[in-house]
């Protein structure tokens, strides 16, 4: 009897939203994990290649460049993806092709100028953050950041013909793939922190390339000079200039407490905070795998005037989303101090209460669903400006006021709350002008399912002589996931349940299809 992976699954016919956002979550969820998983160990590597205070310094490097790429981008990511989908759905390959040219182009441009001040204002950066011997790292992370900006909103503006595939591989499979690889190459070199930055670089302009042929795929009048650009600038500086201040507002939420740190603190207590909220960010993979299909999905919604239709689908993503991010969540609790001295070694298990902390403020924001995109997919993206600004305030005070006292612990507080409030207002306001609610009885399940796994993963940990580390992480892993997905079987699923698992299905299937042809082949030629 053959095995169903050896078959090539059907090519399903055009079906509802729900099965285009379980095959775009099915592939975004493989890129994501993926992503996720290599870019964790890339880390884990470098912690305890370098120890807590150079990769302190690496980590506040990372949090510069990353607020420049923001800078850099300006809000045309966010802008890219809404338009392209609009005049998509209007054959409008003029504006489309108009729309991806002035993107690209202002965000590279803007890209090169903030690399040159970045270079020659390293030094003043890091005498501010009183950090001072990241100063060289600083500088050359500069040279990565055209490169790094242009991948970005590359992959973006593929994601607005409502696909998710192609950001998938370039950014969150391949990239990392790169950068893995070169910094195990760095590691057995012993080419140090500057090594690692170059080999940043490097990967960024890997991940360029491959968006560019991606995108180029995707739309191939991009480069055809017959099809004369439109421009509609105003429209899309409308969208991309709040979204620039509320994607600097997360930037906020993300990088505070590492910069206030770095301020009050030593550079070790930066790298075990990274390594701290890195873990908990491990939470919000299953909303990122939703976000990027769903947003193009809600525009394109929105501008048909199918407002049910998206309320039920907004719903229906919600409790997927949290109902991953609640399992992570807890295994996160389960093993805090397991997971910290994998990653780095004893001296970063100190950093387990801050985790906590973090992952349930990440936890929060992914039960209330992609508040954020409904609003800025629906032109209220000024709403979500104000709220993000106003965490980020929040945060950015706590910050300053517990750090000094309380030290990692104040750093996650001031984050989480920041990351709290952002999200309680904007699911206030998609209630208040859209009048969706993602809640409903149907959470129950996930929650009672959750809590009795991971009831019996703890019971599972206490009394098997497991010793710590990945032992321990692997046995209650594997205790908390069996018993989780029975209990979601047992206490039944709705019938768009099952239409997004089956979807789901169809992905892995294709997915594990072609591993095993791209393996069978691989054989035969040998």
């Amino acid at each position: 009897m053959s095995d169903p992976a050896d078959t090539p699954p059907k090519k399903e016919p055009e079906d509802s939203y729900v099965g285009r956002v379980a095959r775009g979550a099915g592939i975004s969820s493989i890129g994501q994990g993926t992503g996720r998983v290599f870019g964790y160990v890339t880390q884990a590597v470098l912690a305890r290649t370098f120890g807590a205070g150079q990769f302190g310094l690496y980590t506040l490097g990372i949090a510069v460049i990353s607020a420049a790429n923001i800078l850099s981008q300006f809000g045309f990511d966010n802008g890219v993806v809404r338009y392209v989908a609009h005049y998509r759905t209007q054959e409008d390959a003029a504006r489309v092709r108009g729309t991806i040219i002035q993107a690209v182009g202002i965000t590279v441009g803007i890209s090169l100028v903030v690399a040159v001040a970045l270079f020659f204002g390293a030094g003043a950066l890091t005498g501010w953050l009183n950090q001072p011997e990241a100063e060289p790292i600083v500088r050359a992370f500069a040279f990565a950041l055209p490169l790094f900006a242009l991948m970005s909103i590359l992959a973006w503006a593929t994601q607005g013909f409502q696909t998710v595939t192609y950001a998938t591989y370039a950014q969150q499979i391949l990239r990392p793939l790169v950068y893995f690889v070169l910094v195990v190459g760095v590691y057995f070199t012993g080419a140090g922190l500057g090594g690692v930055v170059v080999a940043y670089a490097v990967s960024m302009g890997v991940g360029a390339v491959f968006a560019l042929y991606f995108l180029r795929k995707l739309f191939p009048l991009l480069f055809d000079r017959r099809v004369s650009p439109k421009f509609e600038t105003r429209a899309l500086v409308s969208v991309s200039l709040p979204m620039s201040v509320q994607r600097f507002t997360q930037y906020a939420n993300n990088w505070t407490g590492v910069l206030v740190l770095g301020l009050f603190q030593s550079a070790s207590a930066v790298g075990i905070f990274q390594a701290a909220f890195r873990t908990a960010t491990l939470a919000t993979l299953v909303r990122f795998a939703f976000n990027g299909i769903f947003s193009p999905i809600i525009s394109n919604l929105y501008s048909r005037g199918e407002m049910e239709d998206l309320k039920r689908l907004y719903k229906d993503v919600t409790r997927w989303t949290f109902t991953g991010a609640f399992a992570l969540f807890l295994v996160i609790v389960l093993l805090a101090s397991e997971i910290l001295l994998v990653f780095g070694g004893p001296e970063f298990t100190e950093g387990w209460t801050a985790l906590v902390i973090v992952a349930a403020a990440q936890l929060f924001s992914t039960s209330v669903g992609p508040a954020p995109r409904m609003l800025a997919m629906t032109g209220n993206q000024n709403v979500v400006m104000v709220a993000s600004a106003t965490g980020a305030v929040l945060g950015v005070g706590g910050c300053f006021v517990l750090v000094p006292e309380f030290g990692l612990v104040g750093a996650a507080i001031g984050v989480s709350a920041a990351i709290s409030l952002e999200n309680a207002a904007t699911l206030v306001m998609v209630r208040r002008r859209l009048g969706a609610w993602p809640f409903s009885p149907q959470y129950l399940k996930p929650l009672l399912a959750g809590l009795l796994a991971a009831g019996a993963a703890y019971l599972a940990r206490t009394s098997l002589p497991l010793p710590d580390g990945i032992p321990s992480i692997l046995a209650v892993g594997v205790v908390f996931g069996v018993c989780f997905l029975a209990l979601l079987a047992l206490f039944g699923l709705s019938s768009t349940d099952r239409e997004f698992l089956r979807a789901f299905w169809q992905v892995a299937r294709r997915y594990l299809w072609r591993l095993r042809r791209g393996r069978s082949g691989g054989e035969e030629g040998q």
